[in-house]
């Protein structure tokens, strides 16, 4: 635990802009769920505070592996290439995709999509999912570095849609309403908090207080406050995996006990 000094301020990783995961305030100050989630994590691990360091995403795992950061505090899907590279906290999050678009420009399907030009984050797990599917669909993709530059895009009609988490869309499209959400695609998905890899001593830490504030109802109050409904029963966002990790991924360990005591 030589990388995580109890006296200094907990390092996260994100790119700052992603509402409402992480974004700043007229103020600078950085909010959102993702935010919420590790003030309380650093409160708990008995850490002085948390520093945001805002990183483009397509580096922010290099940053994590040079260790300008502890863990990616980002929104980040676990999948088979990521969990391979990286050790993973269990799921808190269930992931949908979408296609934020103008209400002016809406697609009843995949199939109005054709042609377009699309948007995603470089490196996102939407960049993995164009890689996979765009020629099959006909899409023009267009790839951004930071995701307020890509919804911008979308507002003055450089670009026709960006395919983005549903979560964040729904805050987009409530935030402005010229914007619309289209064309769901179910994935399945999840997020979990990676760590470096052989971190393991601290990625169990994490996640065990992230199980106590599953346990505790904290959790369920902060994705309450941020998207405006209590988390289903049997979502990730409430549940207390067996072992450490993301179950059927590399990395997990069904063995292991939390090693803090809730409450």
């Amino acid at each position: 635990m030589a990388d995580h000094p109890q006296d200094q301020t907990l390092r996260a990783g994100a790119e700052v802009g992603f509402a409402p995961f992480n974004f700043r305030k007229a103020d600078g100050s950085i909010d959102g769920y993702s935010f919420d989630i590790s003030t309380e994590l650093a409160k708990r691990l008995g850490r002085p505070g948390l520093e945001v360091v805002d990183i483009v995403f397509a580096n922010i795992f290099a940053s994590m592996h040079a260790k300008r950061i502890e863990y990616v505090m980002a929104p980040t899907t676990i999948t088979a290439t990521r969990a391979a590279e990286l050790l993973f906290t269990e799921p808190y999050f269930d992931v949908g995709l979408g296609f934020l678009t103008r209400q002016d420009n809406r697609f009843a399907s995949m199939a109005d999509l054709k042609g377009k030009t699309v948007g995603v984050t470089s490196g996102s797990v939407q960049d993995e999912w164009m890689k996979n599917n765009a020629d099959k669909h006909g899409v023009i993709v267009q790839r951004f570095d930071k995701t307020a530059d890509a919804i911008q895009a979308v507002g003055i009609r450089r670009i026709d849609a960006y395919m983005s988490t549903t979560a964040s869309a729904q805050w987009t499209v409530k935030q402005q309403p010229d914007f619309a959400i289209d064309v769901s695609v179910l994935t399945g998905g999840q997020f979990g908090l990676p760590t470096r890899p052989g971190d393991t001593e601290f990625r169990n830490l994490l996640e065990s207080h992230l199980e106590c504030m599953k346990l505790d109802g904290t959790a369920a109050k902060i994705h309450e406050k941020w998207f405006g409904v209590v988390p289903a029963a049997g979502s990730s966002m409430v549940t207390v995996y067996e072992g450490f990790g993301a179950p059927g991924w590399p990395g997990h360990d069904p063995a292991g006990k939390r090693t803090v005591a809730c409450g």
